[in-house]
């Protein structure tokens, strides 16, 4: 299977959302689309897993490589949760503890005010 980017505008942030399988082979594109989203600053950056039907450990490596830029921009990062194989490599790393890791976007966006 191959791995589908899309991406979504909003005044508060942006969306990128994924399906497929995210690894070695297909990396480079979310990398490629993190970097364009993060070109426009937004001040919520949501990554939508909830598509993904495979990650391995590249797909964990651009989440915290996208999360220490937000970090350090003092922008938000959410991650919206993938399927349970998914969700299992973040659980595994304990990133579920790190990251901000929500069921859904509108949670992401709804949440946001409370963040801010």
């Amino acid at each position: 299977m191959t791995l589908t980017v899309g991406l979504e505008t909003r005044d508060a942030g942006v969306v990128i959302e994924l399906a497929g399988e995210l690894d070695l082979a297909t990396g480079s594109i979310v990398e490629e689309a993190i970097a364009d989203a993060e070109a426009t600053r937004p001040p919520l950056l949501v990554l939508d897993l909830s598509g993904l039907t495979f990650m391995d450990s590249t797909g964990l490596r651009i989440v915290l490589a996208a999360d220490a830029a937000a970090r350090r921009e003092a922008r938000l990062l959410a991650v919206v949760r993938g399927p349970d194989p998914v969700h299992r490599v973040f659980l595994m790393a304990l990133l579920d503890r790190r990251l901000e890791i929500v069921d859904d976007r509108e949670a992401a966006f709804d949440g946001r005010s409370e963040r801010s």
